[in-house]
């Protein structure tokens, strides 16, 4: 489905913002843990990407005995896979060579003239080893029978972002346990890419989430993380040949390392522990003493003593200062009443041994409510718009709930490869999680990164390949909030107005795991009837046979799209359709507004056969739903209405909800103050395709009439950068003079900061 980046913003304002903001009376402390980083392994953002090793199945973790090995092609000669002869426990198999092999790394071997490069092999045979590295040329030996460590170090004279590794055993046998490629300059804690791992430390992150995410709970239990198979040498551990998002992980990026990392960039480590679930089978609660066990263990491992088993194992391996890891979350994306008995059971286990670790509680199906939450999780992917409706999202959030981090949030429909628009409606919806700071105590976007080679996922904030790199306008919206956090936020109010949601687009219809059925779809608007039957598939196993249109298979978003009517805009209207389950876990799904900016669902069945409500672009129910599921082999009767701004849906006759139309805006602004600097900060997002003068009134001490202005803006909304075009989209910062009346023009389509010192202080 394709949803357009204009904005929809009927906006109702003046031609000039009045923005009044009180310095009499700073407001609440906002939150230093605001803006963090959440790194899951997935898009190569580890292997292939921030992680250094530039060989690919260095452990012969891929591959079956007696095979070829998946990265190691014989150009002369034979190299197969055998089981016979393993390196160690870990490592079960090697590589049988007799000839020569290259390896291409990942997408190429990038080597930089002028920086060193070590091979480390670990080898046995006869004879000797001739590699080759680029234009150099060395050898590893001799070879005995038994295994052994060799290196070889390598400055080459010219830069290559295609080299590749060849070893030739000169007309020998010879097996290979283990190879790796890095370069010099790696660190031994935490070896990282330079330019990846310099991005991310500029964002100045105050946390760093990690190890994910989906790659935390695996497809099952053997492709899940295990913390304990990721620590000591790399040559011992065993990795996976394939996880979560598709590829193979050589766990070089393990719990010491990310531990490490975060300790490197000075910011707060937040470990995500598995909760005894996947997204296929779960632990019962009579085998969960071993998933309590791990998270307790892993813990004592960053933060325990020398003199405790863990902590001395972390010494071991050359740490013996406690990485002083603050928070812990207990699963990713879990919910449900098994969740919640998981949950309670770990949470109880952490906090009697180590009461100071802060705990995040995962909200999928429903808040936890047998154990006291600290921290809960919240996710958002949508589109533009949905995150422009929600800068006031937390303006009314019960205080007395508990604290708010969310972990992952993105525009994901109407965003390109990572545009313009994104950006702007994610810097807005940060307005309100910043000027909400005392109950969103910690966000981070997501995801991280993104080889070229190999995505998973639409958009990224950081963009690579073997050799160069970019930020997303998403990820320059992340520095500069990030950069420009004030201490305290100072009262701001302003003359501007948002007008009603115009729903004018297309129907759709829509199943998530769910082989649903539908027939007699009609629309009636303005005393003229309309029947809908010209569908157009967007995903999906979409057939019309009989009147009836069906859709088979079970997977998630399954859409289609009568393009023949739209809706007219502000125009009351009723939708008529019959609906039936046939097979699956959910219900089915009217869609309203599709192509039109920001789109709303009425989900019969849904959260899991759950629950009935309506959605904003694709978010939970709006005002938590109501209580209800959907029957299979069933012909249900749905109806949609709009009347003055209000939406109802009705099953079989029956009002299931009403809501009002969401309130559109384009304007948004969050103002603090940096009490170090003395200075104000002003953030300002402009989503329109106009200019904004904003008129700044203070009440209180003097601000001075110099400003420091950054912008963050472009040609249009689709604007991207590229590997041509790095920086097309890339903040500016000036001086400028706002005049006695204070006043600043927004540019079109734009993030604005200013900082504007106190005047009454020198």
């Amino acid at each position: 489905m394709i949803i357009p980046i204009a904005l929809l913003t009927m906006m109702v304002s003046s031609p000039t913002i009045d923005l009044k903001i009180d310095l009499r009376r700073p407001g609440i402390e906002v939150s230093k843990t605001l803006y963090g980083a959440f790194f899951e392994e997935i898009n190569h953002a580890g292997d292939g990407g921030i992680y250094s090793e530039l060989l690919q199945n260095r452990g012969f973790e891929r591959g079956a005995n007696g095979s070829a090995a998946p990265e190691w092609l014989a150009v002369e000669g034979t190299a197969t896979l055998d089981g016979d002869n393993p390196f160690n426990e870990a490592k079960p198999r090697s590589l049988k060579l007799k000839g020569s092999v290259v390896n291409k790394g990942y997408w190429g071997i990038s080597l930089v003239k002028g920086e060193s490069y070590k091979l480390v092999a670990w080898a046995k045979g006869s004879g000797s080893l001739t590699v080759a590295l680029g234009s150099t040329r060395g050898e590893l030996g001799p070879l005995n029978s038994t295994w052994k460590k060799y290196e070889f170090q390598v400055t080459p004279q010219e830069t290559d972002a295609a080299a590749q590794l060849k070893v030739n055993s000169n007309g020998r046998t010879a097996w290979i346990g283990f190879a790796s490629l890095m370069p010099i300059n790696a660190s031994a804690g935490a070896p990282m890419r330079a330019d990846l791992a310099t991005w991310v430390n500029n964002m100045h992150p105050a946390f760093l989430r990690f190890p994910g995410g989906c790659f935390v709970e695996g497809q099952d239990f053997d492709r899940a993380w295990n913390w304990r198979l990721t620590i000591g040498p790399i040559e011992q551990r065993p990795g996976k040949d394939w996880r979560f998002w598709g590829y193979s992980s050589t766990d070089g990026l393990g719990f010491h390392e990310y531990l490490q990392w975060c300790e490197d960039m000075g910011c707060a480590a937040l470990f995500v522990t598995n909760c005894g679930m996947t997204h296929g089978p779960y632990t019962p609660m009579d085998k969960m003493d071993a998933v309590v066990k791990d998270a307790v263990d892993a813990i004592e491992y960053a933060n325990g003593p020398v003199t405790s088993t863990y902590g001395a194992l972390r010494a071991k391996n050359g740490h013996p200062k406690p990485f002083n890891l603050k928070f812990v979350e207990i699963g990713n994306e879990n919910g449900g009443p098994i969740y919640n008995q998981h949950y309670t059971l770990i949470a109880k286990a952490i906090k009697t041994r180590f009461p100071q670790i802060q705990l995040v509680a995962c909200v999928w199906g429903g808040v936890p409510t047998s154990y006291p939450l600290e921290l809960i999780d919240e996710h958002y992917y949508s589109d533009p718009t949905f995150f422009w409706s929600q800068i006031h999202k937390y303006d009314t959030y019960d205080r007395k709930g508990p604290k708010v981090y969310v972990g992952e949030y993105a525009v994901t429909n109407g965003c390109g490869q990572g545009n313009l628009a994104a950006a702007l409606g994610e810097a807005a919806f940060m307005t309100g999680m910043e000027r909400n700071s005392d109950v969103v105590k910690m966000a981070s976007y997501a995801p991280l990164f993104v080889n070229v080679n190999n995505k998973q996922w639409n958009p990224n904030a950081i963009v690579f390949d073997n050799h160069q790199s970019y930020g997303t306008p998403s990820y320059w919206v992340q520095r500069l909030f990030a950069q420009n956090r004030p201490d305290r936020l100072l009262p701001s109010t302003s003359n501007v107005q948002a007008a009603s949601m115009v729903i004018s687009g297309s129907l759709g219809l829509q199943t998530w795991k769910t082989h649903a059925e539908f027939k007699d779809v009609s629309v009636e608007s303005e005393g003229k009837l309309r029947t809908v039957n010209d569908w157009e598939s967007q995903s999906g196993d979409w057939t019309f046979k009989n009147g009836i249109y069906s859709q088979a298979e079970l997977g998630e978003n399954k859409v289609a799209i009568g393009n023949q009517i739209r809706l007219a805009a502000r125009k009351d209207f009723t939708v008529r359709l019959k609906a039936k389950k046939v097979a699956g876990d959910e219900g089915f799904i009217v869609m309203l507004n599709v192509g039109n900016g920001q789109g709303i669902q009425f989900n019969l069945g849904g959260w899991q056969n759950t629950k009935h409500g309506f959605q904003i672009s694709g978010g939970g129910p709006v005002n938590g739903g109501v209580a209800g599921s959907i029957e299979a082999d069933r012909w249900y009767n749905v109806e949609v209405r709009l009347r003055d701004l209000q939406l109802s849906g009705f099953l079989d006759g029956h009002l299931i909800q009403s809501i009002s139309l969401p309130k559109v805006y384009d304007f948004a602004q969050v103002v603090g103050v940096d009490e170090l600097h003395h200075e104000v900060v002003v953030k300002l997002v402009n989503g329109a395709d106009a200019q904004k003068s904003v008129h700044l009134t203070f009440n209180g001490p003097a601000v001075s009439e110099i400003a420091e202005v950054t912008v963050l803006t472009g040609p249009d909304l689709a604007a991207e950068n590229d590997f041509k075009n790095p920086i097309r989209i890339a903040p500016t910062t000036r001086s400028q003079s706002l005049g006695p009346a204070r006043t600043y023009t927004m540019p079109p389509h734009s993030v604005s900061i200013l900082r504007m010192r106190r005047s009454d202080i020198k």
